[in-house]
C-alpha cells in the first residue's frame, strides 16, 4: 500500500488502512493500484479530505472496487458540494450514494 504515499498518505495512515482490512482486500487494492490512485486523485480534487479517504479505505473499501468513471457518474447524480460536505462530515455516508 506504499503507493498511497504518492497522494500524501503517511506511513502511519497506511498502517491504519492495512490493520483495518483483510489480506485479500489489500491484495486486490495493490493489484489495482492505478485505479485506486485515480479514485483517490478524483476524491481529493473534488474536495474530499485525506482523512475521510483514509476512513473510506478502512470502513467502506468497496468504493475502490469501482472505476473512477463509475464514481464520477454516481456523484454527478447528486449536488457535488453537498456530497463532499456530507462525506467529510461522516465517511459512512458513502453508503447513501447510489453507485452504478
Amino acid at each position: 500500500m506504499d503507493f498511497l504515499k504518492e497522494k500524501g498518505f503517511t506511513d502511519l495512515e497506511i498502517k491504519e488502512i492495512i490493520d483495518n482490512n483483510y489480506e485479500n482486500v489489500l491484495t486486490n487494492l495493490n493489484a489495482n493500484q492505478s485505479n485506486v490512485l485515480e479514485i483517490v486523485e478524483y476524491l481529493l480534487n473534488i474536495g474530499i479530505e485525506k482523512r475521510t479517504i483514509k476512513e473510506i479505505f478502512m470502513y467502506q473499501v468497496g468504493l475502490f472496487y469501482k472505476t473512477k468513471e463509475e464514481i464520477e457518474l454516481s456523484f454527478d447524480e447528486y449536488e457535488l458540494e453537498s456530497v463532499v460536505k456530507s462525506l467529510n462530515y461522516d465517511p459512512d455516508s458513502v453508503e447513501l450514494i447510489d453507485f452504478i
